[in-house]
């Protein structure tokens, strides 16, 4: 077999303290684990109650967490912290990963037990190997038993951690040799805006994880997890009026077409809602003028090379800097005899009101509007009991909701904005359809 043909190991995966059971197989296979602990821990004296409590969350976590990878990647491992500055008090990121943790998970490794395998870290400063643990295949096979899937488990909404995060502009990195853009994370300032962004995020993220989502199809051979729901909220450029937008769920990486084939509200395929143009209108808005009618992206002598000129009007907007090249994404895309200029002179031509933004940094401005207007859009749609899952400057609701949620999103626009913004629907499955969806879904 050739090196190109051999199978890539699995990238290492954080170990993930908030998962619990969230069914009965779920919940059984915990408790088969906590029953082969207490049979073989050979204890003179039964813990305290509040002692046992935290080596009972502890077992929870790893099992929960090994099961959920076994079914993402078989052979994948997760990195877990073993070592006393790790699990400190003011480290942990778990009040169950107490210093006792990594004895918990070598015992679970050990001969008698059988039910973790684990690689054992080193303790070199720079470029040490962090310790990692998998399921065992007697674990696998229990695993394999309980037909277990991802829907079996959920998250512990304490320990999802901050829903905001702030980073600094992105700047050059070497990272494995390659020249890569990077941000950092910032610290959150302690305000009265934070504190509301917070309290909004936290509402959405509570909503959406008791929703009623489900997945047509095997989300086992799709890789779909439709447990993944908590949203973070990524500011930019050490800015809270920059970006803001959504990340985190499930269908957000999917492609548009298995959005409306195989996602699943109260029983229900979905339609998708997204904003047309909507950074152009708020450029528009901005300077005080009225965008011209029609597609804003269809402008004479480049109406072929649509997505092209939308990446290239986005690049204008969010340069600080006119560009006098074609953006990268858009290179070799075009005619070769044409020029810069030329595509440039024809957008500015059309949208004359709004060049004095190009090379402003308006971008990620617009972004920070945007988002305003999502999160407007989904706490209305949630005092509607409308279940909306966000993609941007896009939503997805069940198909009877459509064309409330367009409405609201609209009315969203104007307010947030002062012009009126136009949405655009897609998907369109009739109830024969959905109805026979629903009747083959093994998660409903």
């Amino acid at each position: 077999m050739s090196a190109a043909e051999e199978r890539v190991e699995p990238k290492d995966r954080l170990f993930n303290p908030s998962r619990i059971p969230v069914t009965d197989e779920a919940c059984q296979l915990v408790g088969e684990v906590l029953a082969l602990l207490g049979s073989v821990e050979g204890r003179q004296k039964r813990r305290r109650a509040k002692d046992q409590a935290i080596h009972e969350r502890a077992v929870s976590a790893l099992v929960c967490a090994l099961a959920h990878r076994y079914l993402h990647e078989p052979t994948g491992w997760l990195a877990v912290e073993l070592s006393k500055g790790a699990l400190s008090t003011s480290k942990r990121r778990a009040p169950f990963m107490t210093e006792q943790f990594a004895t918990l998970v070598k015992f679970l490794s050990a001969p008698g037990v059988g039910l973790v395998e684990l690689r054992k870290g080193d303790q070199l400063s720079f470029g040490g190997r962090r310790s990692t643990i998998r399921a065992s295949s007697s674990l696998r096979q229990r695993i394999d038993d309980l037909a277990m899937e991802f829907g079996d488990f959920g998250r512990d909404p304490a320990l999802l951690g901050e829903p905001l995060e702030l980073r600094t502009e992105k700047v050059k990195k070497f990272l494995d040799g390659k020249v890569v853009f990077k941000a950092d994370k910032l610290r959150l300032p302690d305000n009265e805006q934070v504190s509301r962004m917070r309290l909004q995020m936290q509402e959405i993220n509570s909503w959406i994880s008791a929703a009623n989502l489900a997945w047509h199809g095997s989300a086992l051979d799709d890789k779909v997890d439709v447990g993944k729901r908590f949203l973070k909220r990524i500011f930019n450029n050490g800015s809270l009026e920059a970006g803001g937008r959504l990340y985190g769920g499930f269908w957000q990486p999917l492609a548009p077409s298995s959005r409306l084939s195989s996602i699943l509200i109260d029983d229900e395929f979905v339609v998708s809602l997204d904003f047309a143009q909507s950074a152009l209108r708020m450029a528009y808005a901005q300077v005080g003028a009225e965008p011209p009618p029609g597609d804003l992206y269809a402008i004479s002598g480049l109406r072929s090379y649509r997505d092209e000129t939308k990446w290239i009007i986005n690049a204008l907007l969010s340069s600080d800097e006119v560009h006098t090249r074609f953006p990268r994404q858009t290179r070799g895309r075009m005619p070769k005899s044409w020029k810069f200029e030329r595509v440039y002179s024809a957008i500015a031509r059309h949208h004359e009101p709004i060049t004095p933004l190009f090379g402003s940094s308006s971008g990620l401005r617009f972004m920070y509007q945007e988002s305003e207007i999502l999160i407007r859009t989904l706490l209305r749609l949630k005092s509607m009991g409308i279940i909306a899952l966000p993609i941007h400057d896009c939503v997805l609701v069940a198909r009877r909701n459509g064309e409330m949620a367009k409405a609201v999103m609209e009315e969203s626009f104007q307010e947030v904005i002062g012009v009126s913004g136009v949405v655009e629907m897609e998907g369109n499955i009739n109830k024969e359809d959905c109805g026979a969806a629903v009747g083959n879904n093994s998660y409903l």
